[in-house]
């Protein structure tokens, strides 16, 4: 329909609608409220297969995780699967902001992946249609 997009395109054409999100955009409005969350989620699920510069992107998920799980010592083991938990708690239960939603989309596929089980689910399927598209 579109032609070969390719990740790093479809990464490109993200990040111009997130900012012209915002900067007030115009007429097309394909961000609101919550959806910086997939947008982010769609930028991290691309950046796996994204050239050298962009692959950087793959690697919140594995920080934050790292991060919390490192602070086990203080209140116990921490599993991958609470992290995808609380990053989806930060995500969706808190008021909508630009940069918070952005960081936690971005982070939430590598971590629901190394969640496994069921949190992976979605994980596995948006990226199939994701690739499948072209991207």
């Amino acid at each position: 329909m579109f032609g070969a997009i390719g990740s790093g395109g479809a990464i490109l054409l993200i990040v111009v609608a997130l900012f012209l999100h915002k900067k007030g955009g115009g007429k097309l409005k394909p961000v609101k409220d919550h959806h910086v969350i997939y947008w982010g989620a769609a930028l991290g699920l691309l950046a796996a297969g994204a050239g050298q510069a962009l692959a950087q992107l793959s690697t919140v998920a594995t920080t934050i995780n790292q991060t919390i799980s490192q602070q086990s010592g203080v209140v116990g083991p921490i599993g991958a699967g609470a992290v995808a938990l609380l990053l989806l708690l930060i995500g969706f239960g808190s008021k909508p902001a630009m940069a918070k939603d952005l960081i936690v989309g971005v982070a939430l596929p590598g971590a629901l992946s190394a969640a496994g089980g069921l949190l992976a689910i979605p994980v596995t399927v948006l990226a199939s249609l994701l690739h499948g598209a072209g991207a």
